[in-house]
């Protein structure tokens, strides 16, 4: 099975985003969980009350689209990553998440050939979780304006 050129780039580009999103949706999470109010005013403020900050985090993470296609390719390169040989496993790790050279993953002790069916290994396993959280994404959206419509049609009346 051999994947188009869209179909690879899309995988290929989830993966390299991997860090990237991680780190965005860290941010966020890290400004949520701050319990207490930045002083900025100079007024004293309660030990547990929320901020402007952290209240517009909730927002952000809840509507930004940006935010939410983010999470949903961390959702999808973990799903991968669990279904993945230890090769692959390695090369993820290596390659993605610390930055490594092809050649340096290869002279570390694995052969070219391993490492080139073993990263086409990891490719097409975030490929095919693509597909099945897009068909999820469009039954969930046909869902949702069918629920639309029939609530948008009631409210006519």
């Amino acid at each position: 099975m051999k994947l188009s050129k869209e179909e690879y780039k899309e995988a290929k580009g989830c993966l390299k985003r991997y860090n990237y999103n991680q780190i965005k949706l860290m941010n966020i999470r890290d400004d949520i969980m701050s319990l207490c109010a930045a002083d900025v005013d100079g007024m004293p403020k309660a030990p547990y009350s929320t901020s402007d900050r952290v209240l517009d985090s909730v927002i952000k993470l809840q509507e930004d689209s940006n935010i939410k296609e983010a999470s949903k390719e961390i959702k999808i390169v973990n799903q991968a990553i669990e279904l993945i040989s230890k090769n692959a496993k390695y090369i993820f790790k290596h390659q993605y998440q610390l930055g490594q050279d092809k050649w340096d993953i290869i002279n570390e002790g694995m052969s070219e050939g391993t490492y080139k069916r073993r990263h086409s290994e990891l490719v097409y396993a975030v490929h095919k979780e693509i597909k099945k959280v897009s068909q999820k994404w469009d039954k969930n959206e046909t869902f949702l304006s069918k629920k639309r419509v029939i609530i948008v049609s009631w409210i006519d009346r």
